[in-house]
């Protein structure tokens, strides 16, 4: 079982360790079990990350920045703060129209 790069009972802050690499989506484990994976994503501008019909649900929490959400052709514009669900089976995808630092939490269905 893999657990992640972050020390277990250690404060940290996602926005002061996450940074932009130019033309790239940043990705660091937070933690990685059986059912559940959190990662942190900067996305630099133009950048994409889409899923086609992803088994598993997610849950997205803007950090900085903003993202564009496409949920089954359902576009969603996401600022610091927010938070969406996106249901398991559901083509999407997550667009930088700028710079954004996102947590994401895959959940597994068993």
């Amino acid at each position: 079982m893999q657990t992640g790069e972050f020390e277990e009972s250690i404060t940290f802050n996602l926005a002061d360790i996450l940074e932009f690499n130019s033309n790239a989506i940043l990705v660091k484990n937070i933690s990685v079990q059986n059912n559940c994976v959190i990662q942190a994503f900067a996305f630099d501008f133009g950048k994409v990350l889409s899923h086609k019909e992803s088994p598993f649900i997610r849950f997205l929490h803007i950090i900085e920045g903003k993202a564009e959400v496409v949920i089954n052709g359902n576009s969603t514009f996401m600022q610091n703060g927010d938070s969406i669900l996106i249901p398991a089976f559901a083509s999407s995808s997550i667009e930088a129209n700028q710079r954004f630092k996102m947590l994401c939490v895959t959940i597994k269905n068993e």
